[in-house]
């Protein structure tokens, strides 16, 4: 199921949270879908439930979690908000 998904759509996911998200702190929330980053933005963040990515300046990956049904709603939730982004 994540090969469906690249560092770019979750970057566009990134972006779609950042963007119409509620900010909270230093975080924002759309849904149950956070996103943040550092102070000099190198390197973000996405989380839902107990899935935490972590996407870095030249385009690493680090996906963890711990539940794999979590890990699957939270692959459901990028493809639904990658969707609705124009490409």
């Amino acid at each position: 199921m994540e090969n469906r998904l690249t560092i770019k759509d979750f970057l566009r996911v990134f972006d779609r949270v950042r963007s119409n998200g509620d900010k909270l702190g230093h975080k924002y929330q759309l849904g149950e879908m956070f996103a943040w980053h550092d102070y000099d933005g190198y390197t973000c963040w996405l989380g839902f439930k107990d899935v935490k990515v972590t996407l870095m300046f030249h385009g690493a990956l680090n996906i963890k979690y711990t539940d794999s049904s979590n890990y699957s709603d939270f692959i459901k939730q990028c493809l639904a908000l990658s969707d609705n982004v124009a490409r």
